[in-house]
Order: C-alpha cells, then structure tokens, then sequence
C-alpha cells in the first residue's frame, strides 16, 4: 500500500548504523517490505542483486536490532507524547522457526522446535485504544536443560528470565517519564518482587493475578476471598471473544475454548496489604500495599465458562468510574496479542530464511514498525469504523478497489466509504464472507496483496497514455 510505505518509511528515517550506506539500505528495504509484508524476501526482492543485499544488510555485525527500531521508538514517543494518556502493554511471544537446526539459536515450545523469545512494550492511547507503536523489544533465547533451582538461587541469577519484565517496565519509564504511563501485564506480571519494585519505583500499573492464594493481612486470609466478600462497587457489559481450543494442557487449563458473546461484568475493588511470600525472599518490602479488583461474570450462559479476572492495581479503586478505569486498562492488554498477530501471520516472520539468531533478530526489528502500522489500520476500521477511507488508503487504491470488486460481483463501495469498509472490501478480495465476521490477518494479506495488483496494472495503464 502506497500510503502504508509512506508512513512505515517515517519509522526508520533517522537510523544510525555509523555507516551512511547502511542508513540508506534500511529505507530502501523498508520500501521493499511494506509493499507486501507477507511476501518471501526473494519474492519481495524481484531479482539476485537485491535479495543478496537484503541478506547482507541484516547479516551484518554492524546493524543491530535495537539500531533497526530506535527510530520507530522515538517516533512512538511522540504520538504518546500527543495522545495524552497512554497504556503500556507488556508480554512475550514465541518465534518458532522449526526443528532445523540453525546457527545459535536456543530451544522453544516443547523444546524441539529452534528459535528464541520476543518480549514487547507496546505503547496504546487509553482514550482510544488506538496502538501508538513499540517502545521496546527484549530477545531472550534457551540453551540446554532447565534445571533445577531454590528461590534464592533463582531470583539472583542472571539468566532470570522474570527479570524481562521488570526491564522493560523501566526502560518504558525512562523514555515516557516517570508515572507518565500506566503498565499492564497477563499473568507472568504476578510477581511480589516484580510489583513491590516497579511501586517502590513509582511506576504505575495494572496486573492480572495468576493466584487468589496469595496471603494478605486482614480477617481473610487470602485475596481471593477478600475479593468474594466485597460489595459490588460496579458493571460493565464488554465483548468477549471467542477462543478456539488450544494445543497446549497448559494453555487449556487458564484459557478454556467459548463463543463469542457480550458479558454483564460486575466487579469489586478492595485495598490491601500483601505479604511477601518465601519466593520474593529478595525483596526489601516485607509487605505491600496495593489495590485489587476481581471483575467477573455472575451469570455466563449455559455451557460457557464464566468471565473472571482479578487484578493488581496501583490505580485509585474508590468509585465506580475508577474501578471500571482500571478495568478498560486491563483490556488494552488484548491489543498485543493482536499485535503479534500481525507480525507472525500479516508480516509471516517465521518463515523467514536466516540462519542465524542475529540475523533474525533484526528481521524482527525491520517488520515491527509494518506489524504496528496494519495493526493500526485494523484497530481503525474496527473502533473507528465512520474514520474516512482515504486516511488508510491513497485515492488511486479506493479507485482500484472499487474497480475490483466491481469486477468480481462484490458489494460495491460506496462513494464515501469508511475505513471498516474499505477494509471489509479489501478482504472480500481475499475470499473473505461477510457473515464469518470480522476477517483474519490471512485473508486480510491475501486481499491486500489483489488489491496491490490491481494498483500496479492501474499506474502502468495510465502512465502508458500519458506517453
């Protein structure tokens, strides 16, 4: 999309790689890549000489991934700097590249599979809940066995990988401002020592409990019945999405398959002191006194496992507006996952070819500027569906579109089309039906990729009657 390579060329305007060469190369391969994210780099490239230089570009000890993003990462500083308020969403992905085994890189999944981890700070408005792009990425990588290790031996390691967390939290702090951001972290997050430095710190944030059991000071021994006997201080009815049934007993254990559906939400919000347990034995803060929320649904439909979240929070839980404040925080969370939707299945990063780990460690890097900004054009059609289609698409591509569906029997696009429907239409290109609901990352590419096509035959056609 010729309005998307405008936009992501931006995200690396700016990179210092010592070299003006190299400089230059990352914009052109930003070029190359925006086109079509999905396609392979010797698809994208079109002939030997450029899928060579693609390759020695991200091959080389000199360009680091961290060097590949800063210029995105100043860029979303700004629009946070804009957007007034903003979330932190934090958490980790997987990037698996199969059982072949490639130069240093570390086990993932069950330990059979190469590849390493990814964990990401995407900065999000709160007002909106529009993503504003990424503030950082921490790569970290498993060789060899587990092992086994006490608490105290484990917290002072420093291969700790808990400690990503904490890292990240911080290094978000220091480029948005102290306190200027609120953090919101998924289970991992539910850490003593995680949560008693970031408040020691003064960061604010919200974290999903991974445990009722915790043991708190007071006449309930435990958050989760501390949470069961408090008032219902408000509700909220909220979109839930529906979850398929994942491969993993884990997985399955915390996150059971269910439908689709709007969920009537109560919740209760408690202050607390909690104790520090044996395996935070590290920290200095003996205890720690925070607020708590349990959100939950307290009557699901017939067959559908209830809705229920229970939630740390250094935020104010007094009225019913804060309470549900701390709620709709929680939920930008979801935008992450979406995120890295985007960068495996929009950008397909795991497919990629390089054998070793820095190597694809800065491929990662080159797409998460692409990932955010097709994530931001979803995160429009979908929350913004009245934001006019010419501010996610140029007039030669709503032309083109229109022509296309037309062409194949579509519904057509109206005169003024909206971004969802110019989006929706897109994906109609790609197989797309409209009932199935709101299209996926594939058939959203697959469209886009038609749509791409129909632009080039449109700009040769009429550059060939200007000659």
């Amino acid at each position: 999309m010729a309005r998307l390579r405008r936009d992501v060329e931006t995200e690396y305007a700016g990179a210092d790689f010592g070299d003006e060469r190299l400089d230059r190369r990352l914009v052109e391969l930003c070029h190359m890549v925006s086109v079509n994210p999905e396609a392979s780099f010797p698809t994208a490239a079109g002939n030997d000489s450029e899928l060579e230089a693609t390759y020695r570009f991200l091959n080389n000890e000199r360009v680091t991934a961290e060097q590949i993003l800063e210029p995105h990462v100043d860029a979303t500083i700004r629009r946070a700097a804009r957007a007034g308020e903003v979330v932190v969403a934090h958490d980790t992905t997987e990037f698996n590249f199969g059982s072949s085994a490639r130069e240093d890189l570390g086990r993932v999944g069950l330990g059979k599979s190469h590849g390493f981890y990814g964990h990401f700070s995407l900065a999000v408005g709160r007002s909106d809940r529009r993503p504003l792009g990424i503030l950082g990425i921490r790569v970290h990588e498993r060789h060899g066995g587990k092992g086994k290790r006490g608490h105290q031996e484990l917290q002072s390691a420093d291969d700790n990988e808990s400690q990503r967390w904490s890292d990240s939290a911080h290094r978000a702090e220091e480029l948005l401002g102290r306190g200027a951001a609120l953090h919101v972290l998924d289970r991992e997050g539910d850490s003593y020592a995680l949560m008693a430095d970031l408040a020691r710190s003064g960061a604010r944030f919200v974290v999903r409990m991974a445990s009722a059991k915790r043991k708190v000071d007071g006449d309930a021994d435990t958050i989760g019945e501390t949470l069961r006997r408090a008032s219902v201080i408000a509700e909220r009815e909220v979109p839930v999405a529906a979850r398929g049934r994942s491969k993993m007993p884990s997985y399955r254990k915390h996150f059971p398959e269910r439908h689709a559906r709007a969920a009537r939400l109560e919740a209760t919000a408690v202050r607390v002191t909690l104790i520090r347990p044996a395996s935070s034995s590290y920290s200095p803060d003996k205890t720690l006194e925070l607020n708590a929320v349990r959100v939950f649904e307290p009557t699901p439909p017939e067959g559908e496992p209830p809705v229920e979240w229970r939630l740390w929070t250094t935020e104010p839980v007094e009225s019913p507006e804060q309470v549900l404040a701390v709620v709709d925080a929680y939920r930008c969370r979801w935008l992450v996952e979406e995120y890295f939707k985007a960068l495996k299945s929009g950008c397909a990063i795991e497919k990629r070819q390089l054998e070793s780990s820095a190597g694809l460690q800065n491929v990662v890097a080159l797409f998460a500027p692409i990932a955010w900004r097709l994530l931001d054009i979803r995160t429009v059609s979908r929350d913004a569906a009245d934001t006019p289609a010419d501010q996610v698409l140029t007039t030669v591509q709503i032309v083109c579109l229109r022509l296309a569906l037309k062409q194949r029997g579509r519904p057509p696009l109206p005169d003024k089309p909206t971004a969802r429907q110019a989006m929706l239409g897109i994906a109609g290109l790609g197989g797309h039906i409209k009932n199935n609901g709101d299209p996926g990352w594939i058939v959203l590419g697959r469209g886009l990729d038609k749509l791409l096509a129909f632009e080039e035959g449109y700009r040769l056609a009429t550059a060939q009657d200007e000659m």
